[in-house]
């Protein structure tokens, strides 16, 4: 009697057992065929690269392989914390013996933190018609920045730098020969003045008429002089004086012996 009861007992218990592993299983197998939804259409989300940090440019790639023609179309909501900058597509392409597509999205963080976008889906067209496909649960860490040392000691100035001390001494040189070229030029016009002053000293007093006359009796008077010895208001000169000094002015007939003969008799009747 005993050995009928242990029967009844492990047979009771054997299929009880069968029953929590065939409700486990198919539990398991409904959360694969969840997760997995992706994986049978070749379909394939995932962020480039996983981590970054704010102001990065980070890549939200969806990207389609199989062996049958297929295509889908990208639907992210927006996000609070990620902005778009950018959406890149990759039409369907046959490589070999496979169909290929890709649609990438572009964002920049803008707070660290972990971003989670968990509300994607794809409409996915096939042979068989159109199918909406929810996307995996995907997650971005950003990393914060690392934090910076404050101090209120102000940094030192760096030491100098041989482009510095090329262009100290360029300055330097250039300061020198405008100096020398400035010296050099005070004492040219110095030495122009003191030949000035020269010339003036030396030159003869050209309203003395008996100066005029010595110079013209001895051959050296110029056109100039003998012109302010014809016009000038001290000395009544004859007609016959007169149109040989203009003769001798005008025409270049100069005779310069005769001419002195006569400026001499005027000049001496005048002084009489």
């Amino acid at each position: 009697m005993a050995r009928i009861f242990r029967a009844i007992f492990a047979a009771w218990l054997l299929v009880f057992s069968s029953g929590v592993v065939t409700r486990t299983s198919g539990s398991e197998n409904a959360a694969d065929e969840k997760d997995g939804a992706g994986a049978t259409h070749g379909i394939v989300a995932s962020f480039h690269p996983e981590q970054a940090r704010p102001g990065d440019v980070v890549e939200f790639r969806v990207e389609m392989i199989r062996e049958e023609w297929g295509q889908f179309e990208l639907h992210v909501p927006s996000h609070s914390e990620l902005h778009s900058i950018a959406v890149e597509k990759v039409p369907v392409e046959i490589d070999g013996d496979r169909y290929r597509q890709r649609e990438s999205l572009f964002f920049q963080p803008v707070a660290s933190g972990t971003m989670v976008v968990g509300d994607a889906f794809v409409s996915m067209t096939t042979t068989g018609g159109v199918e909406e496909m929810q996307l995996p649960e995907l997650r971005l860490e950003v990393l914060p920045f690392k934090t910076a040392g404050l101090s209120s000691t102000p940094e030192p100035f760096p030491p100098g730098e041989d482009g510095e001390v090329r262009s100290v001494q360029f300055a330097g040189t250039v300061a020198a020969v405008l100096g020398i070229v400035a010296v050099a030029l005070f004492f040219w016009l110095l030495r122009q003045n003191h030949r000035s002053l020269a010339a003036i000293e030396t030159t003869p007093d050209e309203s003395n008429p008996e100066d005029l006359y010595a110079r013209l009796k001895l051959g050296e008077m110029t056109p100039c002089e003998l012109e302010t010895l014809l016009h000038d208001p001290n000395f009544q000169w004859s007609s016959q004086t007169r149109s040989a000094i203009e003769r001798s002015l005008y025409a270049k007939n100069r005779a310069a012996a005769d001419l002195a003969a006569m400026i001499e008799a005027d000049m001496s009747g005048v002084r009489a």
